[in-house]
C-alpha cells in the first residue's frame, strides 16, 4: 500500500480547497444519498503507476491516508432520501471521524465500554448478523441509535459498544486490466495492493473488535442528556 491507514483523529479529505456541498448534508440519515444526487460511471484512465484514475482528476478524489480512489457523486443533496445508496464522501467522512451515520455530530463513546454502534439483528436473508469482524455502517450518537427507522424496524436493532474499529478496507467495484471490466461490491483488505490499485471505493469498513451489547435504557438517557438534535 502506497500509504498506511491515516492516523487517529486527521481529517478527511483535507484540503485548502471548500468541501464539496455534499458535506453540508443536513439531512437524517446523514450517509444516505437523496433524489437529487446521482453517481456517474467513472471514467478512468491508468496512471504510470499502475493505479487508476480519473481522467479529469479533482481534489477530493482520494482518500487522503489509504489513497485508495473514491466514487464520485453529482448533484446537491435534496429531495427524498434513498436509504439504499450511501454518499460515498459522507460515509467515509463519518467513518473516519467517528461521526453519527444518522446527524453527524460526534458518536456515542464512554469510557471502558467504548464507542456506539447500532447494526441490524437480522440479515436480508434471514441469517443472525454477525456483531464482529469488517462493517461498512458507521458508529452512531445516542439519540440516532434510537430513531425509528424502516429497516431496523423489520430487521432488528442491535446497540453495540464498541472498544476496537481499526480500518479493514474499503467496498469497492474494481476496474481491473486489461479490459476494465466492472466488478461490482468487493470488500478489499487494506493489504491488497494489487486489488486496491484497481477500484473505486463507495464506502470504507472497519473491523468491530471487543464488541458488547449495550443496555437500551443506559442509551436513552445518555440520549435524554444530548437533548433536541
Amino acid at each position: 500500500m502506497r500509504r498506511g491507514p491515516e492516523p487517529a483523529g486527521r481529517a478527511v479529505l483535507a484540503s485548502p480547497a471548500v468541501p464539496p456541498s455534499p458535506l453540508n448534508a443536513r439531512h437524517v440519515p446523514y450517509i444516505a444519498m437523496t433524489a437529487d444526487e446521482k453517481s456517474p460511471a467513472p471514467d478512468l484512465v491508468k496512471g504510470p503507476d499502475g493505479w487508476i484514475a480519473y481522467r479529469t482528476p479533482g481534489p477530493y478524489d482520494r482518500h487522503p491516508g489509504i489513497d485508495v480512489l473514491l466514487a464520485r457523486t453529482e448533484g446537491t443533496p435534496g429531495g427524498k432520501v434513498d436509504g439504499g445508496r450511501l454518499s460515498p464522501l459522507r460515509q467515509f467522512h463519518c467513518m473516519d471521524l467517528r461521526r453519527c451515520q444518522g446527524c453527524r455530530r460526534p458518536a456515542t463513546h464512554v469510557p471502558k465500554k467504548g464507542t456506539l454502534w447500532v447494526l441490524t439483528e437480522f440479515l436480508e436473508t434471514g441469517e443472525r448478523s454477525a456483531i464482529t469482524g469488517p462493517t461498512d455502517m458507521p458508529p452512531s450518537c445516542a439519540r440516532c441509535a434510537l430513531r425509528r427507522c424502516p429497516v431496523l424496524e423489520e430487521r432488528g436493532r442491535q446497540l453495540l459498544w464498541v472498544r476496537q474499529a481499526p480500518v479493514y478496507g474499503v467496498f469497492a467495484d474494481l476496474y481491473p486490466p486489461p479490459k476494465g471490466i466492472r466488478v461490482l461490491e468487493q470488500l478489499v483488505p487494506l493489504r491488497n495492493e494489487r486489488v486496491m490499485s484497481a477500484a473505486v471505493a463507495t464506502r470504507l469498513a472497519r473491523d468491530l473488535r471487543e464488541v458488547t451489547f449495550a443496555d437500551p435504557e443506559f442509551v436513552a438517557a445518555l440520549a435524554a442528556q444530548l437533548g433536541k438534535p
